[in-house]
């Protein structure tokens, strides 16, 4: 084995020349050895540079997306603190309209609903996905936020609109203009039968014929046109105005109105008069309340 050799003939292929090399059989395989050694080590080099290459490249293309990703996450964060500001502007015209409208205010930790205070663009991150998750959390809050102003809105305006009807058919104003007030509510000595009794409304002194006007919005519930002599309020008219408000015009020498109408404050109900238990022309006006007959000068703001 060691007395062979292999003999390696190349041409050159300018000038057809031949060379031979002859070697033995150990230093053929020791070439053939390095050749595939020195082809290896190639083909690593290779890889590796170009797997660097590729990783640095992929590297480099991450860097700007994570980048850009931190750009409009930050150009985000600052219109969150935009609307948190908006949201807060919010909460505080709604306080002021609770107040307005006689509601509770909203205690803090109903409307902070968890949430801990503005939101703080300015910080750091190591991760995107924890910035986008902590601004999905901000976004939830607030959303959380701003149903409960819509809620509280739509609470506002339902008691608006109640105090609103409520002021309308509040007995307001006096039952008649001019006159005077000959007798207050409370305990009196009658001007005829000369005994202490208790007045449940005011009298109000007037020309036969003066116009009694109904002090506010309501249904007229009862209507008396048949009365006895020297007895009780002779012809009246008795209007329910709601919320518990009920006011009666006595002693009339005409009603104007009926049962069941709807009335208007200041619509003209009737004439004033003596009928009933009067010594002489006047409007007999009272205001009951829950069933109580309460001061009707309470009830006269004009």
């Amino acid at each position: 084995m060691q007395n062979k050799k292999v003999k390696i003939i190349y041409f050159s292929l300018r000038d057809s020349n031949s060379r031979e090399v002859e070697l033995t059989c150990g230093s053929f395989f020791t070439f053939i050895g390095a050749c595939l050694g020195l082809m290896l080590v190639l083909v690593a080099l290779t890889l590796a540079f170009f797997t660097d290459f590729y990783q640095d490249l992929e590297i480099s293309s991450l860097t700007k997306v994570n980048k850009h990703l931190h750009k409009q996450l930050d150009e985000m964060g600052g219109k969150l603190a935009r609307i948190e500001k908006r949201v807060a502007d919010l909460e505080s015209e709604d306080d002021h309209l609770r107040i307005v409208a006689d509601l509770p205010k909203i205690d803090d930790d109903t409307r902070d609903v968890g949430v801990g205070g503005m939101l703080d663009v300015n910080y750091e991150l190591p991760m995107v996905s924890d910035k986008i998750f902590d601004y999905q959390e901000v976004l939830d809050k607030m959303e959380r936020r701003i149903e409960l102003a819509k809620h509280s809105r739509e609470e506002i305006k339902e008691k608006l609109e109640y105090n609103r009807s409520m002021m309308k058919h509040t007995p307001s104003i006096r039952p008649l203009e001019g006159g005077r007030i000959s007798d207050k509510f409370g305990y009196r000595l009658h001007p005829i039968i000369d005994k202490i009794r208790r007045h449940p409304g005011i009298d109000i002194s007037a020309e036969r014929g003066t116009e009694v006007y109904a002090t506010a919005a309501g249904v007229v519930e009862k209507v008396a046109t048949v009365y006895k002599m020297n007895r009780g309020y002779g012809k009246y008219v008795l209007i329910d105005h709601g919320f518990g408000l009920k006011t009666l015009y006595g002693h009339l020498s005409k009603v104007m109105v009926r049962q069941g109408q709807t009335v208007d404050r200041w619509k003209p109900i009737g004439l004033v008069g003596d009928t009933g238990l009067a010594t002489g022309p006047h409007l007999h006006y009272e205001v009951r309340k829950s069933g109580k007959q309460v001061d009707p000068l309470t009830h006269i703001l004009d």
